[in-house]
C-alpha cells in the first residue's frame, strides 16, 4: 500500500490543472501521485485544435456550454475567465495568439502546453505514474483505497479526472464513469459529439472530400431542433466539418431515442430562392450548350453539383427544381459516428451532485470530478479545453486550500 496525501485519477487537461493549483496553494510539500493508464501525460490535449491546441475562444454565448444544466460551466467559466486562463497558462510558460477569435499557444503547438504542464507538476515533485490504470476507488474510515492494476493507495482526496468516452485511444475510454458510479453519482445518457453524421439521400462517395459553405438545419420529423452555418465536408459516410459538429450531440441524442431525424442543407445561403435561380437561369440563357452541371459549378463544387444532377431521374435539365435543391437539400440522418471518432463526450455525472464552487462531491466528501467526466460538453472553440482547465483549477485551489 502507498500513501498519498492526493491521488488525481487523469493526466489529462483538468487532471495537470488540478496538480498544478494543488502544489501553487498547499503550505507544505504534500505527496500527489497522478495516475495515467496511457504512455505518456495529455495525449488528448496533444491532439486538440489539429495539434494546435485550441484553448479558449473571444466569445461565449448561449451555445458555447450544453449539458442538463449548462449554467454550471457558465458559473464556473465567469470565475475561471479567459483573463484568470490566459495569466495562468503564460504563468506556467505558454504565451498565446489569437486567430479568429480562437486562441493558440503562440508555436500553435499543442505540446507547448503539455510539455508546459509536466514540467509544473514536475517543480512541485507530483509523481505522474504512466500505464496504471485504475480499477476501483473506495472509500473506508475517512481514506480513499484506490486500487490499480499495479499497486493499491490510500489517500485523504482524489480526482477523478478520467475524462469521457470520446477517443478512447487517447486515454478516455469511460472508466472515470464507472468509478463515479460506484462511489455514488449518477451518470446521464452518454453520446458522441462534435462528430461527424452518417447520412443516406445521396450519393455520398461520388462527392466524398468536397467542401463547401451550407446553412444547415436539424429536424425531428418536421420540428427545428438546431441550426447552424459554416464550411460542411462531404464524406464517403455523410457531412462533416465544424457546422456539423455543432449540432451533432443532439443528433445522436435523437437517434438514439428512435426519432425521425433529417437536416436540410442550403447550399447557396447568401442567395434567395429567387435570385440563386435568377443568377443560374442568366447563365443558363447566354451560355445556351452550357451543361446544367457546369451552370451549378458557378455556385458549388463540380463534384456536389453532378452528385446533386444525378439525383434527379426525371427531368435533369428542370433549373427551377435543381434550385430548390440547393436551398433545401433534405436528406436523413442514420446515426453519427462513434466515441472513437468524436472530440468529445455529450452527458456524464449530473453536475446537481457536484458544489460547483469547489467541484467536490455532494454524495462523497474529499472526491473531486472534473472536465469531461461531467455533464457538460462545449461547442467547438477551445470551450472543452477551458472547462476542463478551470475545474480542474478549481479543484485544485479548493483541495491545496485545505492542505
Amino acid at each position: 500500500m502507498t500513501y498519498a496525501d492526493i491521488v488525481i485519477v487523469g493526466a489529462g487537461a483538468s487532471g495537470m490543472a488540478a496538480a498544478c493549483h494543488i502544489g501553487a496553494a498547499a503550505k507544505t510539500k504534500k505527496k500527489i501521485y497522478i495516475l495515467e493508464h496511457k504512455n505518456a501525460p495529455a495525449k488528448k490535449l496533444l491532439a486538440t485544435g489539429n495539434g494546435r491546441c485550441n484553448f479558449t475562444n473571444e466569445i461565449t454565448d448561449e451555445e458555447s456550454f450544453r449539458g442538463n444544466a449548462p449554467e454550471f460551466a457558465y458559473d464556473l467559466i465567469k470565475q475561471y475567465d479567459k483573463k484568470w486562463l490566459l495569466g495562468w497558462l503564460k504563468d506556467i510558460g505558454v504565451v498565446h495568439t489569437q486567430i479568429n477569435g480562437y486562441y493558440y499557444p503562440r508555436s500553435l503547438q499543442a505540446s507547448a502546453v503539455a510539455n508546459s504542464l509536466i514540467s509544473k507538476t514536475d517543480g512541485y515533485g507530483i509523481r505522474i505514474r504512466l500505464n496504471e490504470h485504475v480499477k476501483d476507488i473506495k472509500k473506508e474510515n475517512g481514506q480513499f483505497i484506490i486500487t490499480s492494476d499495479k499497486e493499491s493507495y490510500t489517500a485523504k482526496y482524489v480526482v477523478l479526472a478520467a475524462g469521457g468516452k470520446a477517443y478512447p485511444a487517447l486515454g478516455s475510454d469511460g472508466s472515470g464513469y464507472m468509478l463515479a458510479g460506484k462511489l455514488g453519482h449518477t451518470v446521464s445518457s452518454l453520446y458522441p459529439s462534435l462528430t461527424g453524421l452518417i447520412m443516406e439521400g445521396m450519393a455520398f462517395k461520388s462527392c466524398s472530400g468536397v467542401r463547401a459553405k451550407a446553412g444547415i438545419k436539424l429536424y425531428d420529423s418536421d420540428t427545428l431542433i438546431k441550426e447552424n452555418y459554416g464550411e460542411v465536408q462531404f464524406t464517403d459516410y455523410g457531412i462533416s466539418g465544424i457546422p456539423v459538429f455543432q449540432i451533432s450531440r443532439y443528433a445522436a441524442q435523437l437517434a438514439e431515442n428512435k426519432k425521425r431525424v433529417r437536416i436540410s442543407l442550403d447550399l447557396a445561403a447568401e442567395y434567395s430562392f429567387d435570385e440563386l435561380y435568377a443568377v443560374l437561369k442568366e447563365i443558363s440563357e447566354k451560355n445556351p450548350k452550357k451543361p446544367i452541371c457546369d451552370i451549378l459549378n458557378a455556385v458549388i463544387p463540380y463534384k456536389l453539383a453532378k452528385t446533386i444532377c444525378g439525383m434527379r431521374k426525371k427531368d435533369p435539365g428542370d433549373l427551377f427544381l435543381i434550385c430548390g435543391m440547393l436551398k433545401d437539400l433534405t436528406l436523413n440522418v442514420r446515426s453519427v459516428m462513434p466515441f472513437d471518432k468524436a472530440q468529445v463526450t455529450a452527458g456524464g455525472v449530473y453536475t446537481g451532485e457536484v458544489n460547483k464552487h469547489t467541484m467536490e462531491s455532494l454524495i462523497c466528501g474529499g472526491l473531486y470530478l472534473t472536465g469531461e467526466l461531467l455533464d457538460i460538453d462545449g461547442n467547438c472553440g477551445g470551450y472543452n479545453l477551458h472547462f476542463a482547465f478551470a475545474s480542474g483549477a478549481c479543484a485544485g485551489m479548493d483541495i491545496g486550500g485545505k492542505l
